[in-house]
């Protein structure tokens, strides 16, 4: 399910999805994700900021899910030093 933070004005959503198929014991976890302002249609072009993370694993769905609002909001940081 997808999970939605607020950081530095902007919404950080993630996905943690499993990288493996269905979740088992031992499951390890990757992440998508998209930053984009209050109000904005993600669909469109423009409108956010995607990120994943396919490569590296994690654990846990909630260790996925906190790596994700760690990118989010570096990328977060990054689109307001670029608009500033």
């Amino acid at each position: 399910m997808w999970d939605k933070i607020e950081h530095n004005g902007q919404e950080v959503w993630v996905l943690p999805v499993t990288a493996y198929g269905p979740p088992v014991p031992e499951t390890l976890w990757h992440y998508v994700g998209y930053v984009c302002h209050h109000g904005a249609d993600a669909h469109l072009a423009g409108q956010s900021r995607r990120f994943q993370e396919l490569v590296a694993t994690f654990h846990s769905e909630d260790e996925a899910r906190e790596a994700g609002y760690d990118a989010g909001r570096r990328l977060a940081d990054q689109i307001s030093t670029v608009n500033a």
